[in-house]
């Protein structure tokens, strides 16, 4: 049940869509590295050195690397909507005024960072980096949209400690899972340009250690859904679990079948759709050990998960 400072459903419909948005640009940005057009528009802001848009004699390139710059238009639209909805909401919460700015302005850093990546003839390091950002992007819109249903009250654990602490771990092996992920693409094919420079690293020994690594985010979710199971977590906290496995297993059956089958650029893009997926279901998993209310309400100093409710203290004597 959400608080009753918990934003409409309007608002957080915005923030749903603030969160297609940033996944969609991925994808997009994906299919522009896939079929080579990562230098259509050679410049940047500008498409070429002598006009701002591509004409009708440029490349099919030009036209998707300059529809993907045209996309960002529309994510930061979103962004600034989903602003204007935090900053209209009342009772004023702070938190979520502040996750829906960062969303505009890593929208803008997003930007600059696509023009340095141009400018940079696609180097690899941009293009990870590039990349990464918009994960973090991803993480930060679900935080958004899992904040605005809860209230501003005391954190109330649902589960153990030790529980919380290695869910919260799971992120830092997804963010070296992501991290690796790159370091496979840069250097490997579809570089989105084919002069575009490439990490100087043996790219299998990358892929078979991002394989490891998804295998112990794997494994993690699943001790993480066997400790729930164990000490009765609320079912909606165990149900997030299982949709990370069940966005796993196909992530993975994807990574396996385009490494054996030389990365076809459907797969890819699919298992980058997939990484997306892996990002937003990681991230409810630690908002889905918890619980927060109204700031104020009763029962605010009920005790949590891990402190027994004290034994109740004998009533003194009275005397006459």
């Amino acid at each position: 049940m959400s608080s009753p400072s918990a934003v409409s459903p309007f608002a957080r419909r915005i923030f749903l869509a603030n969160l297609c948005a940033q996944i969609g640009i991925v994808i997009t940005g994906g299919l522009v590295r896939l079929t080579g057009s990562g230098l259509g528009c050679d410049t940047w802001p500008r498409c070429n050195d002598a006009q701002w848009t591509p004409h009708d004699e440029s490349s099919g390139h030009a036209f998707i690397e300059f529809g993907n710059r045209m996309l960002t238009y529309v994510v930061g639209a979103i962004a600034v909507a989903a602003i204007v909805a935090a900053w209209k909401h009342r009772p004023v919460r702070k938190e979520i005024r502040y996750l829906a700015a960062f969303q505009l302005f890593a929208v803008v850093g997003q930007a600059i960072l696509g023009g340095i990546t141009v400018l940079t003839d696609l180097h690899p390091a941009s293009v990870a980096a590039h990349l990464l950002l918009s994960m973090f992007m991803i993480a930060s819109a679900v935080a958004l949209y899992e904040r605005a249903g809860e209230g501003d009250g005391p954190v109330r654990p649902l589960v153990r400690r030790e529980i919380r602490v290695f869910a919260s771990a799971g992120l830092g092996v997804l963010a070296a899972l992501l991290v690796v992920g790159t370091v496979v693409t840069g250097s490997g094919p579809h570089a989105g340009d084919e002069d575009a420079r490439r990490f100087d690293v043996d790219v299998d020994q990358m892929a078979w250690l991002h394989a490891d690594l998804a295998f112990l985010l794997l494994g993690a979710a699943l001790a993480l859904a066997l400790a729930l199971r164990v000490t009765d977590a609320p079912v909606a906290a165990q149900r997030r679990v299982w949709w990370l496995l069940g966005v796993m297993l196909p992530q993975g059956l994807i990574g396996y079948t385009q490494y054996f089958n030389g990365l076809p650029e459907w797969q890819v893009s699919l298992h980058m759709f997939g990484a997306c997926l892996v990002v937003v279901t990681t991230t409810r998993i630690v908002f889905g050990l918890r619980e927060r209310g109204e700031a104020g309400q009763d029962g605010d100093d009920a005790p949590s998960a891990d402190e027994p409710a004290p034994a109740d203290e004998p009533v003194p004597a009275t005397r006459y």
